[in-house]
């Protein structure tokens, strides 16, 4: 067999495994719901006995649509608005790449959160699916050091490995702390927090001050809980310094076994690594962050991307932009990695080729970034829209807002059974917020419904 007809194959079974999964979502639809955060089943749930369902495979000689017909029904939909909006879209068959709908999409844009499709998959390339992120405590002497790894979504119980969130707890890591010093016949310490991993790249010049009044960021640290909230739920608001409130928490649970007292904060050389708790594999902490859509979360990859490739974290947008030229983008700028920056400048077709990238790849952490987006109709951020008979679960895409930006980037399974990559954009220049996005919806239930075949 040669390696074209290889390849062939190994897409084939990726496409198929893919309709299985959408098919399994719509038929348990009870997994999903309807809470903006990812939802997990135990293994050991057990389903109802149902009749059982022949799930068909896809056809791997299904036909493309005519890009004159698809352009037709496309361009109909996204003309400019008498608003002056306008839109810029590439649509691309991902088995052969072949472009099948191009409306200027290689104009760069400003792409809001459809940037973190970009981020998702350079950290997943960079760091491994199966990475996971150490908070660990160190002892010197007198000194105990907590020292963050990257884990933004610590916990303040006890470590819980049914969520990413909260995955690794603060009470954990202080039960562990506290046997290990008495081991050691240690009763009190000071506790310094490094919190140093990330440099000076808390915050971001390119990010409008308007961005931390309306709660869509926070001082970035590589040790936060709740993603650098003050409790659990998203619409909490974020914490002023998030690494510091870690260490108080931390503290407060140490101090029920030892006594404890405060000692400095900022890098921290030397000491004995005493223990430790760990993020959740990083696919499960990415899947997450793309499901609601988290810019913390967004901004502390960036920063762990930037670190992985010998640069600073004030270079987290350029090193995430490295990576998805290395994936088939081109003549792209990123500012930063969580798509809140206006002067991001990436276009429809330069995500479209990352996406695809990313879908037919060799490391099963990159395809599996197409499973972790929102499911139209379902989930996360797609939960209310892309709702309608023809879209329900068979859509699966990152939604981007900002003033005057609208945008959703992901994959849909034509009716013939043809995956295909969309992105599309829409510019306000009189900076309505986030318009049109009823217009991108009818443009990719289009995009779904289409045989479009002469």
């Amino acid at each position: 067999m040669n390696t074209a007809a290889r390849r062939a194959i190994t897409l084939g079974v990726a496409i198929v495994a893919m309709v299985a999964v959408i098919a399994a979502m719509l038929l348990a639809p009870r997994f999903f719901t309807g809470e903006p955060e990812a939802s997990y089943t135990p293994a050991s749930a057990q389903l109802a006995d149902k009749s059982p369902v022949a799930v068909r495979d896809l056809d791997p000689n299904a036909a493309q649509p005519d890009p004159g017909i698809l352009a037709a029904k496309l361009d109909g939909i996204l003309a400019d608005k008498p608003d002056r909006t306008s839109f810029n879209a590439q649509v691309v068959d991902v088995a052969t790449g072949t472009v099948l709908y191009d409306r200027n999409s290689e104009i760069n844009g400003t792409p809001a959160s459809s940037l973190k499709v970009v981020t998702a998959i350079a950290a997943l390339d960079a760091l491994g699916g199966d990475t996971q992120l150490s908070t660990s405590v160190l002892l010197d002497g007198g000194t105990l050091i907590l020292r963050g790894g990257g884990d933004v979504l610590l916990g303040d119980g006890e470590s819980d490995p049914a969520h990413p969130k909260g995955y690794a707890g603060l009470a954990t890591l202080a039960k562990q702390t506290a046997e290990e010093l008495e081991k050691r016949g240690i009763s009190e310490v000071k506790l310094w927090l490094d919190d140093s991993l990330f440099g000076d790249a808390h915050s971001n010049p390119a990010w409008d001050k308007s961005l931390f009044t309306s709660n869509n960021i926070g001082q970035v640290y590589p040790i936060a809980h709740y993603a650098g909230r003050a409790g659990e739920s998203i619409s909490t608001a974020y914490q002023s310094d998030p690494a510091a409130q870690v260490r108080k928490v931390f503290a407060q649970a140490l101090g029920e076994q030892v006594k404890v007292d405060e000692g400095g904060r900022g890098p921290y050389a030397g000491g004995e690594q005493i223990t430790e708790v760990k993020s959740a594999p990083l696919r499960d902490v990415i899947k997450h962050m793309l499901l609601v859509s988290d810019n913390y979360i967004a901004e502390s990859m960036g920063r762990l991307v930037a670190l992985d490739r010998q640069m600073p974290g004030e270079q987290a947008g350029a090193a995430v932009a490295a990576v998805a030229q290395a994936h088939g983008a081109a003549g792209h700028t990123l500012v930063d990695t969580s798509g809140l920056a206006a002067r991001n400048r990436i276009s429809p077709a330069a995500l479209t080729a990352v996406l695809r990238s990313a879908a037919t790849s060799k490391k099963p952490e990159l395809r599996e970034v197409v499973y972790s987006l929102p499911v139209a109709g379902y989930n996360g951020t797609l939960m209310n829209r892309l709702g309608g008979a023809g879209t329900l679960g068979l859509v699966r895409a990152k939604t981007g807002s900002l003033t005057g930006v609208a945008t959703l980037t992901g994959m849909a399974m034509t009716e013939d059974g043809r995956l295909l990559a969309f992105s599309i954009y829409a510019d306000q220049p009189n900076g309505t917020l986030a318009p049109h996005k009823p217009t991108i919806d009818s443009a990719v239930t289009a995009i779904r419904g289409c045989g479009c075949r002469s």
